[in-house]
């Protein structure tokens, strides 16, 4: 090998190690830019480190004992509006947490009534006075957004539209994702493992009350309806360990018939069963209660619980109504006022609709019942307020009584259920299992 060749190949090598080396660097560059970058991401660990969250902000959120990222995270923006921070900014901020923390990826900013078009805050904050708010916006009618809470016809439209374009647009999506969506959705137990096997869905895999439906329990004096409606305001604060969705009840009381005392009973035996830790006084305390005097009285009491899930979102789980038909039944009498009052069980019936439809809780009412003269054969005995009420609930249960304790309940009519009965007793615990029926 000559010494020209030599230097050459030397002169090679030099080359290919100061490329190597190039490299290398430039690999330990990036690596310290990654390092450098994951190091930012997760040093939002306070408050005080997140970009665009000035002091006067800060300042708010400390008075407000808002102090970690969580808190900011899961306070509604309608109440960070409240303690004075403005609502894009406190969008801005959000959105910067979310794009650089992993645990946030998955966020999605609530939509309010100052995301429409031409809805300032003086606006929202007029008409959230007046009881509205965007879930109701987009589900109560024109005529009543026009007539209850003063909007025009063609604003009313126009934030309908923007809603929809904001929420995705109306779509349409096949049976199949619909079963999927409501597999496993959230329920809770009746406390009546009999009455739980009569409404297990196995397609769906589940059983007891599904949030979101509507229940009717009708039948005579005596015959279970107020037993089973103070028992669900139990079981439907029960864990999801326990069979419960660990969520608060509303009983508003027509007759009545609301008794702590009964409360307790089916508090000790469900912790006596299951080991429920939770006390009688929490359990009460999560029961909110009101007393109807008369029919405009009851329907203004549910129309407030429109705006009550509004401001406490997804604390309630169960609306129980006891009993929807009695105020009507004595105030509309004669067939003179039966379309009147037809007319008004029917928007009472549509305001408990919505309730379930938008805020995802159960509604259980009790109805009275009436018997039919004109019945030479079967069971002369009907619910009151006729197809309007026959139409509403999702499942209707028939309860009547049976031997000493024993009460016998059936599926009246159910579009997932067949037409079966259970039998349960109603004692000094609760509603219970009669031995040898489950």
């Amino acid at each position: 090998m000559s010494k020209e060749t030599e230097i050459q190949e030397e002169a090679t090598e030099t080359d290919t190690k100061k490329i190597e080396e190039q490299y290398e660097e430039h690999l330990i560059e990036l690596a310290e830019k990654e390092t450098s970058k994951k190091a930012k991401k997760s040093a939002y660990q306070k408050l005080e480190d997140v970009p665009g969250l000035g002091k006067k902000t800060l300042d708010i959120l400390n008075e407000n004992n808002i102090t970690q990222i969580e808190e900011l995270m899961t306070t509604r923006l309608i109440k960070l509006q409240a303690l004075g921070i403005q609502r894009a900014t406190a969008k801005k901020i959000r959105e910067e947490i979310s794009s650089s923390i992993a645990k946030y990826k998955f966020f999605k900013e609530e939509i309010g009534l100052e995301d429409l078009p031409g809805v300032g805050k003086a606006t929202a904050d007029m008409l959230r006075e007046k009881g509205l708010n965007v879930y109701l916006l987009g589900t109560t009618p024109i005529r009543e957004l026009e007539e209850k809470y003063g909007i025009t016809a063609s604003a009313a439209k126009k934030y309908k539209e923007a809603l929809r374009e904001i929420r995705g647009g109306i779509e349409f999506i096949n049976a199949f994702d619909i079963m999927e969506k409501q597999k496993g959705s959230p329920a809770f137990t009746y406390g009546i493992k009999a009455l739980d096997a009569l409404t297990t869905i196995d397609e769906l895999g589940v059983s007891g009350v599904r949030l979101g439906e509507t229940i009717e329990l009708f039948g005579p004096f005596r015959s279970g309806k107020s037993q089973i409606c103070h028992q669900l305001c139990v079981t439907v604060q029960l864990p999801p360990e326990l069979g419960g969705v660990g969520k608060k009840a509303v009983f508003i009381d027509t007759e009545g018939t609301f008794s702590p005392s009964r409360i307790k009973a089916v508090h000790t035996k469900l912790q006596k069963d299951l080991g429920w830790e939770k006390s009688f006084e929490d359990v009460l305390r999560d029961i909110t209660y009101a007393r109807a005097y008369n029919s405009d009285h009851q329907m203004t009491l549910v129309e407030k619980l429109l705006e009550l899930f509004y401001n406490r979102k997804d604390e309630y789980g169960l609306v129980a109504l006891d009993s929807a038909t009695a105020h009507f039944r004595s105030e509309y009498a004669g067939r003179g006022t039966l379309a009147e009052r037809q007319q008004t069980i029917n928007h009472h019936l549509g305001i408990l609709g919505r309730l379930a439809d938008t805020y995802d809780v159960a509604v259980a009412i009790t109805n009275q019942v009436q018997s039919n003269p004109a019945a030479f054969f079967g069971d002369p005995t009907q619910a009151i307020g006729g197809n309007i009420l026959g139409h509403w609930a999702i499942t209707r249960f028939y309860l009547r009584k049976s031997k000493g304790e024993k009460r016998i309940i059936r599926i009246y009519d159910s579009p997932y259920l067949p037409e079966t009965e259970a039998v349960f007793a109603i004692t000094p615990e609760g509603c219970v299992d009669v031995e040898g029926t489950v």
